[in-house]
């Protein structure tokens, strides 16, 4: 049996543990991380309009941004409701006019 992936007795963190970095220090980090937003954006545009595969340095430019401004929302999935079909009845004589849009 394999031990790797899913639930494990004791594995992970244990619940209300505490961070490992404390606000303030998040917050320098974050205060940090915005002073280099814009050679980021840089980055991403670079690598965007000159295609190569510089995952590595995409990937940096992401994680500053995402420690300066936090990760995007993830947009959660809409119910999709089944509605019945509209019926529509036509009460007058249709004309070529109105039929071919002349």
């Amino acid at each position: 049996m394999s031990c790797h992936g899913g639930f494990r007795e004791g594995a992970g963190r244990p619940s209300g543990s505490t961070n490992k970095c404390s606000p303030e220090q998040s917050q320098r980090l974050s205060e940090l991380a915005k002073t280099y937003t814009e050679e980021a954006l840089e980055t991403l545009v670079d690598v965007a309009r000159n295609g190569r595969t510089d995952a590595a340095r995409v990937s940096a430019a992401n994680a500053l941004l995402d420690r300066a401004y936090g990760k995007p929302a993830v947009k959660e999935e809409q119910e999709i409701v089944d509605l019945p079909p509209v019926v529509i009845q036509l009460t007058g004589p249709l004309d070529d006019s109105t039929v071919t849009g002349a």
